[in-house]
C-alpha cells in the first residue's frame, strides 16, 4: 500500500509487476530525505532484514553481486557476515581481472576488522584480506611495490602469530614474487626453497605446483638453465586443469600459462628455439580459453620476449600493439612496461632508431618506478644493442656500464650476463677502439654462456669472436668451433642467428 502511494505520488517508478517488481526513486535526492528519515536503529534492522532475505531467498545475486550483501550487511553493523562478503566481493572482481573494484571491496573489509571482538577470528580475516590485497596491488600496482611487500608480510606475521600454517603458503608464495621481481635473488631463492620443502611435506598438489614454479623461475633469473627447466617441467607435471581455480586464488596468476612462459625462455637459452616457440604457443592457447586478463597480457608480453631472442623484429612490431593496449585497457604495469620495451627493440631493429629508444627508455622508466629490477640489464642490452647497430657507440658504453654495475651486485640477474659481455666485445669490435679488450669481454662471455649451458647465447659468442678474428685475418684459425657449436643444433635453422652463422660459414 505504502509503495502503490509513492507511484501515485511519482517518487518512485515501478519497473515490472509485482511480486518481481523494481522500484527507484525519482531522484537521489528523495531517496536520501527518504533515508535520513529514518532513526538509525531501524536503518540498521531494515539493512538486516534485507542481508537475511537475499542470503535466504536470492542465491543467483548472493553468488553474483556479493558486494550487495556486503553493503547490507556493513549497514546493518553485522561486522562478521559483511567482512566475508567484502572477502567474496574482492575475489570474484580479481578473478575477472577487475583489480581496482578487488581493491575497493578489500578496503571496505579491512576497515571494518576493529569492530571484531574476537582475536582469533579478526586475524583469520585480515590475513585472508591481506593476501587477496596483495593478489591485487600486484597486478596494476606492480608486483615489487612496498605495498605489496606490507600486504604478504602482514599476512605472514598474522600466520605465525596465530597459527594458520594451512594459509602460509599464499603469503609465502607473494613474499617470493616481490624478491623475484625486485631481483633480491638470494632471498627469492630461500623463499622457493622453503616453498619446496612446505609443499613436499604437506602432499599437496597445489602446493607442489606453485612451489616448483617459484624455484624455476629464480634458478632461470640466475642464469642456471638445465635446472631451471627441470624444475619448470616439475610444475608443469602436476598441473589440473580442475584446479586452475585454486591456483588463480592462491597465487593470482595461472601456473599453466605462466611456467610455459619461462620454460619457453629457458628452452631458447638452451638451445631450443623452435621448442621455445610451441610451448609459448600452448600458454597462449591456455590463456585465451580461461578468459583470464592477466594471464592473457603475460602470454602475449612473455610470448613478445621469446620472438626478441629469436631476432623476429617484425613479428615483435606486429603483435605488440595488441598486448599493449590490452595491458593499458586493464592497467597491467608490469607487462606494459615490458611490451613498450618490446615494442622499442622493434622499431629500432627496423630502421627508427630514435623512436625506439625513446620507447625502450619510457619502459624502462615504468618498470624502475615499480623497483622491478629483474629486467633491467636485460632491457640495457636491448638499448645497447640498438646503438652498437647505429653506431652510436658511447651510448652503448652508458648502458653497458649501468647493465655491468647489476651484474656486479650479488644475487642479482645474471641470466643476460654472457649477452652483456658480448655486446661490450661488440662495442669494442666496431669501434675499432680496443680489440684486445673486445677479445677480454668476448671470452668471458664464452665462459658464462658454457656454465649456464646458455647454447644460444654461446652461438652468438661464437660469431662475434669470429669475426673479431676475420678482422685478424686470422677467420681460419676459429672456423671450427663456430662449426661445431652450430652443428650442435638440431633445430632452428631459419633464425637469425643460426642463419647467419651458417652464412659466415658457408662464406668461408
Amino acid at each position: 500500500h505504502g509503495l502503490a502511494q509513492l507511484e501515485q505520488a511519482e517518487l518512485v517508478f515501478r519497473r515490472g509487476e509485482p511480486p518481481d517488481a523494481v522500484y527507484s526513486f525519482k531522484h537521489v535526492l528523495v531517496r536520501d530525505a527518504a533515508y535520513e528519515s529514518l532513526l538509525r536503529s531501524r536503518r540498521q534492522q531494515l539493512h538486516g532484514q534485507i542481508a537475511r532475505a537475499l542470503e535466504q531467498s536470492f542465491a543467483d545475486i548472493v553468488a553474483s553481486q556479493p558486494e550487495i550483501v556486503a553493503h547490507h550487511f556493513t549497514e546493518a553493523g553485522l561486522v562478521e557476515p559483511a567482512i566475508d562478503y567484502w572477502l567474496k566481493a574482492g575475489q570474484q572482481a580479481a578473478r575477472r581481472s577487475a583489480n581496482a573494484e578487488a581493491l575497493n571491496h578489500f578496503a571496505r573489509g579491512l576497515d571494518l576488522l576493529p569492530k571484531i571482538d574476537d582475536p582469533m577470528l579478526r586475524n583469520k580475516s585480515e590475513l585472508l584480506l591481506q593476501t587477496s590485497l596483495g593478489h591485487s596491488l600486484r597486478s596494476i600496482k606492480g608486483w615489487s611495490i612496498d605495498s605489496v611487500r606490507h600486504a604478504y608480510t602482514r599476512a605472514l606475521q598474522l600466520c605465525k602469530e596465530s597459527g594458520f600454517d594451512e594459509h602460509t603458503l599464499p603469503a609465502v608464495f607473494g613474499l617470493w614474487t616481490w624478491n623475484f621481481l625486485r631481483a633480491a635473488l638470494g632471498e627469492a631463492q630461500t623463499l622457493a626453497e622453503h616453498l619446496v620443502n612446505t609443499a613436499d611435506t604437506a602432499d599437496d598438489s597445489v602446493f607442489k605446483v606453485l612451489a616448483h614454479e617459484a624455484l624455476g623461475f629464480t634458478l632461470f633469473a640466475r642464469g642456471t638453465f638445465a635446472a631451471a627447466h627441470a624444475a619448470l617441467e616439475r610444475s608443469l607435471s602436476m598441473c589440473e586443469d580442475g584446479k586452475a581455480a585454486a591456483y588463480l586464488d592462491l597465487s593470482a596468476q595461472d601456473p599453466r600459462v605462466h611456467v610455459r612462459l619461462y620454460d619457453g625462455m629457458a628452452l631458447w637459452f638452451l638451445g631450443y628455439p623452435d621448442q621455445a616457440l610451441r610451448i609459448c604457443a600452448e600458454a597462449r592457447r591456455y590463456a585465451d580459453t580461461s578468459q583470464h586478463p592477466f594471464s592473457e597480457a603475460m602470454a602475449r608480453t612473455i610470448s613478445l620476449r621469446v620472438h626478441q631472442f629469436r631476432g623476429e623484429a617484425a613479428v615483435v612490431a606486429r603483435q605488440a600493439d595488441a598486448a599493449i593496449a590490452l595491458c593499458e585497457e586493464r592497467g597491467f604495469v608490469h607487462y606494459l612496461a615490458m611490451a613498450l620495451i618490446l615494442r622499442g627493440w622493434a622499431s629500432a631493429q627496423q630502421g627508427e632508431f630514435e623512436k625506439g629508444i625513446a620507447e625502450i627508455q619510457a619502459g624502462l622508466e615504468k618498470e624502475r618506478a615499480t623497483d622491478a629490477l629483474l629486467f633491467e640489464s636485460y632491457t640495457l642490452g636491448l638499448l645497447a644493442d640498438a646503438c652498437i647497430k647505429n653506431e652510436r657507440y658511447e651510448q652503448a658504453f652508458d648502458f653497458l656500464d649501468q647493465a655491468q654495475l647489476r651484474l656486479d651486485q650479488e644475487n642479482s640477474e645474471r641470466y643476460y650476463a654472457a649477452e652483456i659481455y658480448r655486446l661490450l666485445g661488440e662495442a669494442y669490435l666496431r669501434s675499432r677502439q680496443d680489440l684486445d679488450q673486445a677479445e677480454r669481454y668476448l671470452c668471458k662471455g664464452l665462459t658464462v654462456a658454457r656454465e649456464q649451458k646458455a647454447k644460444s647465447l654461446e652461438l652468438k659468442l661464437c660469431m662475434s669472436i669470429y669475426d673479431l678474428y676475420e678482422l685478424r685475418h686470422h677467420a681460419d684459425t676459429y672456423r671450427p668451433q663456430l662449426g661445431e657449436i652450430y652443428g650442435s643444433f638440431s633445430e632452428g635453422f631459419d633464425t637469425t642467428d643460426l642463419v647467419r652463422a651458417k652464412a659466415r660459414l658457408k662464406d668461408a
